[in-house]
């Protein structure tokens, strides 16, 4: 129904109007209206094409505009799928991660290189985060992770010894999630407080994430706690905004 309806509509070939934004235009209109619902599969470039009697490029342009919007997710060799803008990307709000938020509801391509997995002595800030003393040993794990094969977020997770073996256990190593490693080894993350700063890219951020020095992030830092209170992941995350959408929900106080 959503694609014939779609299709029923036509390009007016006399207007000044770019066609891309036409086409734009008309799937967005499709959105709105629920014919194409959050997670649904748009027509392919090449149906897109010959129904609207389109250049490739030009249906390319169009989605291209429809992900910049933010309406859609454009996914390598699977094609674009509607998004909803109000969820999309990796919501702050909640204890879970980045991982879960692309992976399991953005149904985005995950990739993930592991700097470093090692013991270190903790000072200052992430020994304070975790309630260690100055110099404690405790378990380093700096990640870089791509999506859809764009660089896209820099990690560095402070962890207690104790989280070492639930590390190591798991997947993470292999590139899959930390909370879901930490969570299976019985350390479930019950609250999370992160906070969200603009900064500009230092020189070793930068070649990591791809982006020119002194380029705008945003750098996450966050502490996670286990049910009994104690600190169980502390973590700076360097992010890239025009590959990961961030949100962050507010609510009203108890009245």
């Amino acid at each position: 129904m959503a694609q014939s309806t779609l299709f029923d509509r036509d390009i007016d070939r006399s207007s000044p109007q770019p066609f891309y934004l036409q086409l734009s235009d008309a799937i967005e209109a499709a959105i709105d209206s629920g014919l194409f619902t959050p997670g649904e599969r748009l027509p392919s470039e090449s149906e897109l094409c010959r129904k609207f009697d389109l250049a490739r490029s030009t249906v390319r342009e169009t989605l291209r505009t429809l992900e910049d919007r933010r309406r859609i997710r454009v996914v390598p060799r699977r094609g674009a799928f509607v998004i909803d803008p109000w969820q999309a990307g990796w919501g702050l709000q909640v204890a879970t991660g980045f991982f879960e938020g692309e992976v399991d509801a953005n149904r985005r391509n995950v990739e993930t290189e592991i700097l470093e997995a090692e013991v270190k002595p903790f000072k200052g800030h992430c020994a304070k985060a975790l309630d260690l003393a100055e110099g404690s040993p405790g378990f380093l794990l700096r990640r870089l992770r791509k999506l859809d094969g764009k660089e896209a977020v820099y990690s560095k997770n402070y962890l207690p010894i104790g989280m070492r073996d639930a590390v190591l256990a798991g997947d993470v190593l292999s590139g899959g999630s930390l909370n879901k490693s930490l969570g299976k080894a019985g350390h479930r993350i019950y609250s999370a407080r992160r906070s969200v700063e603009a900064v500009a890219a230092a020189a070793d951020v930068a070649k990591l994430l791809a982006v020119p020095v002194a380029s705008p992030l945003l750098l996450v830092t966050s502490v996670s706690w286990g049910q009994n209170g104690q600190p169980i992941d502390y973590y700076n995350s360097w992010v890239r905004t025009d590959v990961v959408n961030v949100t962050v929900e507010a609510s009203t106080g108890p009245k």
